[in-house]
């Protein structure tokens, strides 16, 4: 049986030296821009359509205050399942968030 001999190109070491600095900026910088997008958003109205099984939250003034709107989508009975929850429960969203 023959054995397969790798030989080791110099130059692609360090090609790869210099793009492994580059290579974990773009990761951080990746990372950081979409941190953002991990909080929940806090809607200002409740919408007509909503995707089976979403949950949203909703600012509408319709909760005391401190608490917001909570809307489940539940498309086999055609009805939202709708709760005030504080908005510390929620990832994410800002501490106080005044009603519209």
């Amino acid at each position: 049986m023959e054995r397969l001999r790798v030989e080791a190109n110099p130059d692609s070491g360090l090609r790869n030296i210099r793009w492994r600095p580059v290579g974990l900026i773009v990761l951080v910088v990746t990372m950081v821009v979409s941190w953002p997008s991990l909080a929940q958003k806090i809607h200002s109205f409740e919408p007509r359509l909503m995707d089976p099984y979403a949950t949203i939250y909703v600012n509408d003034g319709s909760c005391s205050a401190g608490k917001v709107l909570k809307v489940q989508d539940m498309p086999k009975v055609n009805r939202r399942k709708k709760s005030c929850v504080p908005l510390s429960d929620i990832t994410g969203a800002p501490s106080a968030m005044p009603p519209k």
